[in-house]
């Protein structure tokens, strides 16, 4: 990452030219990483009703699995998996996860607080400041749901405040398909489906720009020749787990890739909607709409295979196309969920973006907004 991207600890600002930075730390924010067993940690995310009845009762039956898979990536230090905490004397406390999805593309999620701003406003900071020293990421990522207010300020409002060139907003719906009727969705299918081996796929790159854009194609490094994860897979593998990716195409008849979904497999519960695991599907904008639902079952039918020991037994589908009709042939609707991406390059942005909005909120409530960078 270009040094110049850095906040200097003594201003928060971007540095001046020909004036070394001094990165800022996560202590410099009062925050700290990865300092609570995830015990404690979920613990804290159900007294917040963070952890809801709904959302308690879908993680039930996989909680000690979950938790089992934090703790593993928790050895691992900030190497795949951070927890930021922010704790205030009198007991208030906010937390931020983030994990790596792609070779550098990272999932930032989980804002959790007891009703601290200041604790809010610290670790969404630190998230982005920290990141732009010695880290070497090429983007983030959030997935929130469109009715969740400020969610939307913070996260949709990017691509606004940031533009288009560094910043995405996707909205999309998101379904757990049982595996049993997955199978049986290729039946129709008028194109055969089949699955890259995982060298550099331009043509792969190009549908994926077609549907969601540059930023999208480089956050998830489909402009790589690594596509199924190997080094991050062994990254994984390191502490006993596993991060890989299995990706399924489809041409049409004159041989041009129309179609593929990428198929997901990491660490069940990283989410607690359980997108690590996605079955991420795209579908050329040129189809119509009957050729976009054949492409979507065959796809899903080709990618049920992904998920044989996917513990809940289903294949969870993320996309734009509409998926009305696999609901009500007995998929399960989660939610409809809006994916916030931006890359590295816009760090700076965002901190400033991420500033605006909690210096808001906190004049309001007739608090200083400076207790921290």
């Amino acid at each position: 990452m270009n040094s110049t991207a850095v906040l200097d600890r003594d201003t928060g600002r971007p540095p001046t030219p020909g004036r070394p930075a001094s990165p800022l730390t996560w202590s410099d924010f009062g925050c700290r990483v990865n300092a609570q067993p995830p015990a404690e940690l979920f613990e804290r995310y159900e007294s917040s009703r963070f952890l809801y009845p709904a959302k308690r009762a879908r993680l039930a039956p996989y909680r000690s699995l979950i938790l089992e898979n934090w703790e593993r990536a928790r050895r691992a230090g900030e190497l795949l998996h951070l927890v930021i905490s922010y704790e205030e004397p009198d007991g208030g406390w906010a937390s931020l996860s983030s994990w790596r999805s792609t070779h550098a593309g990272w999932q930032t999620q989980h804002l959790v607080s007891s009703g601290t701003l200041l604790g809010g406003r610290a670790v969404m900071l630190a998230a982005q400041a920290v990141r732009m020293g010695e880290w070497r990421d090429v983007a983030q990522q959030n997935w929130f749901s469109p009715g969740n207010r400020f969610a939307a300020l913070a996260f949709g409002g990017m691509t606004d405040s940031i533009g288009p060139e560094l910043a995405l907003t996707v909205p999309g719906e998101y379904v757990m398909v049982p595996l049993d009727l997955a199978e049986n969705l290729g039946e129709g299918a008028d194109r055969p489906v089949g699955e890259l081996d995982g060298g550099a796929c331009p043509e792969l790159a190009e549908l994926a720009r077609a549907c969601r854009g540059e930023v999208f194609v480089r956050a998830e490094g489909l402009d790589r020749d690594d596509l199924l994860l190997h080094d991050v897979d062994r990254l994984y593998r390191l502490v006993g787990l596993r991060r890989h990716r299995r990706i399924f195409v489809q041409y049409d008849a004159t041989g041009r890739l129309r179609a593929a979904a990428l198929a997901y497999r990491g660490p069940l519960g990283f989410n607690f909607s359980f997108l690590e695991n996605r079955c991420d599907v795209l579908v050329s904008p040129e189809l119509d709409e009957t050729e976009a639902q054949r492409a979507l079952d065959a796809l899903i039918a080709a990618a049920s295979t992904a998920y044989k020991d996917f513990e809940p037994g289903c294949v969870p589908v993320a996309g734009e196309t509409p998926m009305d009709r696999l609901v009500r042939a007995g998929a399960e609707a989660v939610r409809p969920y809006t994916r916030a991406i931006w890359l590295a390059e816009a760090y700076p942005d965002v901190h400033r973006h991420i500033d605006r909005l909690y210096a808001s909120r906190l004049r309001g409530r007739g608090q200083n907004p400076r207790r921290n960078p």
